[in-house]
């Protein structure tokens, strides 16, 4: 089982990995993959699975929140916020295959969000991926595609839900070394377009809607039994379909740990260097490193230890801005107190920085998030729980993006 979340900023990212790092790592993550088709698996999964012959299916149900939100739009105090009670769920399925000489990975959800009050919020979406590996002794040529279409938030910034749709085309070749290493080369094309959306009087379809284009090319190997290295380089294009002065071109290496879950550690580490140059002469161009931490640790099968940490380059929905820089830190404790009760304490915090024009003033963004949450577990990594969540966004810059926001919330992550 897995989760689609289309808001692709850093601190959903971080967050959504440590959530899930310890209940879905099982499978190792296939080569040349792009954002949507990174998280199908490439080995038969173990858990919560159903057989139809050589067809394994995976199906599951998430209801992230039955609760109350009592800032439904992020706004500030001066404001008034808006409260309101909502409903929030995802049923889907994971596909599997394995034949002579073909592999197919798949899958298929739909997300549905409803608000009591504020209807102009309610949306229904999809999301559908798949991949196909032509198993040729050992060439290997894949072929992938996805599309997601959901009512969202599409970063940390932007405080605004907007009708988005995401899709990605992805192929390459990849040859095996031996049993435990590959090379690979793959191309990558993926377009966001965003609808019905404004942020500060600014239309976020018309700065955000870009298509972008990766070539990339890596070898992976098993270091140990429980532990694989994938190092890669490549390019990378960012195409604005209605501002192109916002146009930019870069160049990457990276270098990734994968941890089974068989281990103490389990989850994923990546680290990359990136030299990206934007086409507008009043935009800096960034150099450096960004990456990102998802490790969960397990003692004494009574606690888990959640770690994520995150650095990631995110377009700004204002021109002026261009582009920030997000730094993300998250941490989340899970212990059993008994039988099958568990409580667990989580936080967050990220930063936003703001230094890449030339024209407008640097300026820090933080967003803090901290909460808990009392869960009953079932034997079938069924989860039941009671959680509370604060959140605060400081902006000196612009005190209309300052707002807090409490939410109480029931929520059930249902494995078959």
């Amino acid at each position: 089982m897995s989760v689609f979340v289309p808001r692709r900023s850093t601190v959903l990212v971080v967050s959504l990995l440590l959530g899930l790092v310890a209940a879905d790592a099982a499978a190792q993550v296939n080569v040349g993959t792009g954002p949507l088709t990174g998280t199908l698996a490439e080995t038969e999964p173990t858990a919560g699975v159903l057989s139809l012959g050589p067809v394994k299916l995976a199906p599951g149900l998430i209801i992230r929140e039955i609760g109350w939100d009592s800032n439904v739009f992020d706004e500030a105090e001066s404001e008034s916020p808006k409260e309101a009670y909502l409903i929030s769920g995802q049923p889907d399925v994971s596909v599997f295959t394995r034949l002579r000489f073909v592999k197919v990975s798949a899958y298929a959800g739909l997300e549905f969000n409803y608000f009591k009050t504020y209807t102009s919020e309610d949306s229904v979406g999809h999301a559908v991926r798949g991949r196909v590996d032509v198993l040729l002794s050992r060439l290997r040529p894949f072929v992938a595609a996805g599309e997601t279409k959901t009512r969202t938030r599409p970063n940390g910034e932007i405080d605004v839900r907007a009708d988005r749709t995401d899709n990605e085309f992805s192929g390459g070749l990849a040859f095996d070394l031996s049993a435990h290493s590959l090379v690979y080369g793959a191309g990558v094309h993926t377009s966001y377009a965003f609808e019905d959306a404004f942020q500060d009087g600014v239309n976020v379809g018309q700065t955000m809607t870009r298509d972008g284009y990766v070539y990339s090319a890596g070898v992976r190997t098993d270091l140990t039994p429980l532990l694989a290295l994938t190092v890669s380089g490549g390019y990378q294009e960012d195409r604005f379909e209605y501002v192109p002065l916002r146009n930019t071109e870069s160049y990457y290496s990276s270098a990734a740990l994968r941890f089974a879950p068989e281990g103490v550690i389990n989850g994923a580490a990546q680290i990359t260097y990136r030299n990206m140059k934007p086409v507008d002469p009043l935009v800096r161009p960034f150099q450096g490193l960004t990456g990102l931490v998802a490790l969960s640790y397990s003692f004494l099968e009574v606690g888990r230890l959640n770690l994520g940490l995150g650095r990631n380059i995110e377009y700004s929905f204002d021109t002026a801005e261009a582009y920030y820089l997000e730094n993300t830190v998250s941490l989340a404790y899970t212990h059993r107190i008994a039988g099958m009760v568990d409580v667990q304490v989580k936080g967050l915090r990220s930063v936003f920085d703001y230094d890449a024009s030339e024209t407008e003033p640097a300026h820090r963004d933080t967003l803090d998030t901290a909460g808990g949450s009392l869960g009953y577990n079932l034997k079938n990594r069924t989860r039941i729980a009671l959680n509370y969540e604060f959140s605060r966004r400081q902006s000196p810059a612009f005190a209309d993006r300052n707002y807090d926001r409490n939410r109480v919330f029931l929520s059930w992550l249902f494995a078959f």
